[in-house]
């Protein structure tokens, strides 16, 4: 008995590993066929001399089409479809809810006014810094204002409150799409341009904009795996939590804080991608992850995996046109969700329905 016990951990870890790895070669592999696809092809031989340094062999076409476009392209689905999938596994988890997803603190919406504004104004083209365009910064200072509203509220009583922060954060994202419709009613020239970034798409991506995210991705993800054991903690309940020594508003704050810095630089860089962060996290939790820390890793793995591609199918289906991204992934996600809402209704009636 003892001797299965000492081995028991070993066992778990080495399934874990496992998941993990085929996860991440799953990853290379649709990364390296979405960077061949598009208006124009490229062998994957092509992508092997790239990154074996043969670059001499490419023509001048193909290297621009790879450095400039595709690969760009593909880091930042794989970073953002990764960060949005983690970012609704600490939702669903410190919210205790399953239908939670990275938008119920209202960021998105505030990341998107943010950037109506900055279109509107004319900074849309304007490049700040020689990097990042005055969308981007326009939607960044929209996520930090939301951020600090919704917190400020949700903090009236001297702790943050796991209630409070939702109903600020739905309030608040109501108050901005309802100012979004103001704008774009009084501002129709330019109500395209805001509807179509507000769809999402990676199509713009650049090395800048990948690194700033992959710093982002760096940071936050791995403070949220090292403090992952207290949001499992949390799960169990503020008095359990605290018997346990883990006081959940400060590590409320802290987990919220950096899932919000996380979801405004996805928004930032890519526009609203919606239902990521809700069904990924089911997903992994139906391989086998229940903790915290296994969830969070293999989330951003397997939401990687997913909006890269989603993402060759929306450059590839209407090619040489392009399909927005956040409305392919609205079509796969939200069916998800009816289901997985009627699911829980069939669940809540116990005996009396069987699922």
């Amino acid at each position: 008995m003892q001797k299965q016990k000492l081995m028991q951990p070993d066992k778990t870890g080495s399934r874990f590993i496992l998941k993990v790895t085929v996860a991440a070669i799953v990853l290379l592999c649709a990364m390296a066929v979405s960077s061949c696809l598009g208006s124009a092809n490229i062998k994957i031989g092509d992508i092997v001399k790239f990154f074996t340094g043969r670059e001499d062999e490419l023509s001048r076409t193909t290297l621009v089409i790879l450095k400039r476009i595709r690969l760009p392209r593909v880091a930042m689905g794989a970073l953002v479809g990764g960060a949005l999938a983690a970012v609704g596994a600490v939702m669903q988890g410190i919210f205790r809810n399953p239908m939670a997803d990275p938008s119920v603190l209202g960021i998105s919406s505030g990341s998107a006014l943010g950037a109506a504004i900055a279109i509107i104004c004319g900074f849309d083209g304007a490049i700040v810094g020689g990097t990042f365009t005055g969308t981007y910064i326009g939607a960044m200072i929209g996520a930090a204002i939301t951020w600090f509203m919704v917190f400020v509220i949700a903090q009236q009583t001297g702790e943050y409150d796991m209630n409070s922060t939702l109903l600020a954060g739905i309030a608040i994202s109501s108050i901005m799409s309802a100012l979004i419709t103001v704008l774009m009613t009084f501002h129709r020239a330019n109500m395209d341009r805001i509807y179509l970034w507000m769809l999402g798409s990676l199509s713009n991506s650049s090395f800048s904009e990948v690194l700033t995210m992959l710093i982002a991705d760096a940071v936050c993800l791995t403070l949220l795996i090292i403090m992952a054991p207290r949001i499992d903690v949390l799960k169990l309940g503020r008095e359990t939590a605290l018997t346990l020594g883990v006081k959940s508003s400060s590590t409320m704050g802290v987990v919220l804080c950096l899932s919000s810095i996380l979801l405004a630089c996805c928004v930032a860089a890519t526009g609203i991608i919606g239902f990521v962060g809700l069904i990924i996290p089911h997903i992994v939790e139906f391989f086998g992850a229940r903790k915290m820390r296994e969830k969070l890793i293999l989330s951003f793995l397997v939401g990687a995996v997913f909006l890269v591609v989603c993402d060759t199918f929306a450059k590839t289906v209407v090619a040489p046109g392009e399909m927005a991204i956040g409305a392919l992934t609205s079509l796969i996600g939200a069916p998800y969700f009816l289901w997985l809402l009627m699911k829980n209704r069939i669940v809540r009636k116990g005996g009396k329905i069987r699922a």
